[in-house]
């Protein structure tokens, strides 16, 4: 070949490379190793993804939430965002919607919030007043609930859970209504001494569980049942501390006022609609008018709401 043409090949070929259409010269410096993610259908690959990793997180949730009610520990939003959101703590919405969906489709159950933990003694009522911070409208903490219609949640269908036994969760479960119903029955609040009267009379040592009535009390305490509060003597006054019991948060969604009055007429063979009014004045309950008679089959019926005081949704 002729040496001038030799030289004029380069030319012709950065002539033909700038005079190549540009989207041929667009696929030229497109790599073949870089995926390709527009398809023709339209398919929005990365919004699937999402989609999938939504869904990963909230079966994780929903697992999370049924160990944490498996020993009845309260869920609360710190740990979900801990234990399973990880990095992803601002998705806690979509995702916690997702998983209540997922629930209530498949367990049959629903994430209920626990209320507020209210004020109890005078100082703490005090304090409430004197600060300007934001009032609370949620506890941050969560139980697992039923959302299965009533007919479903008969003792004949709902039986006690086999772990540690049926027998044990069953005589615990009467245990700490009963605790909670002597409380409510005493306008929400219950002296050390007399619910240890209570008890005694009940011999309940020896009639409800395997362990002492102490340890139990501490259980139903950590799991939210009751609560403990010690008043102390302020510092420079003589005087002994006292000690009163009051409803829990879990007690007041798990039990609630429907359990209560449920487990009052099962105490009492014959029951009359004077007893009625009268256990649902001990509440301070109302008969809403135009009344003829007693409450529905979830005991709350044609009457109002308790004076002062949340009704738990009686699930038991």
């Amino acid at each position: 070949m002729p040496p001038s043409q030799r030289r004029r090949r380069p030319a012709e070929d950065e002539e033909s490379e700038e005079d190549a259409p540009p989207r041929q010269r667009q696929n030229r410096g497109h790599s073949d190793d870089e995926p390709d993610y527009d398809s023709g259908d339209g398919v929005d690959v990365d919004g699937d993804r999402n989609h999938n990793a939504d869904n990963q997180l909230a079966k994780k949730l929903v697992r999370y939430a049924l160990s944490c009610e498996y020993s009845r520990t309260a869920i609360r939003r710190d740990g979900i965002k801990e234990r399973v959101l990880l990095n992803q703590g601002r998705s806690f919405k979509r995702i916690f919607a997702l998983a209540q969906t997922q629930l209530r489709a498949v367990w049959g159950m629903e994430l209920r919030e626990l209320p507020v933990r209210e004020k109890m003694s005078l100082q703490e009522k005090r304090q409430a007043m004197n600060s300007h911070s934001q009032v609370k409208t949620g506890s941050g903490s969560y139980i697992l609930t039923s959302t299965l219609p009533a007919a479903y949640r008969t003792a004949a269908i709902i039986k006690p859970s086999r772990t540690p036994s049926a027998e044990e969760e069953a005589s615990y479960a009467a245990f700490y209504t009963l605790v909670v119903s002597l409380i409510w029955l005493n306008a929400g609040e219950l002296s050390e001494q007399k619910l240890k009267r209570y008890l005694m009379r009940l011999n309940a040592d020896q009639n409800f569980t395997n362990e002492k009535t102490e340890v139990t009390l501490k259980k139903m305490e950590r799991q939210g049942y009751v609560v403990k509060k010690v008043e102390r003597p302020p510092i420079g006054h003589d005087g002994d501390h006292t000690i009163t019991w009051h409803v829990g948060p879990r007690a007041k969604e798990e039990v609630g006022l429907d359990g209560v009055m449920g487990m009052v007429r099962e105490v009492y063979d014959e029951w009359s609609p004077d007893m009625e009014k009268k256990l649902r004045a001990s509440f301070g309950m109302k008969a809403r008018q135009g009344a003829t008679g007693g409450g529905g089959e979830n005991g709350t019926g044609e009457y109002g709401s308790p004076a002062g005081g949340g009704e738990g949704n009686g699930e038991d």
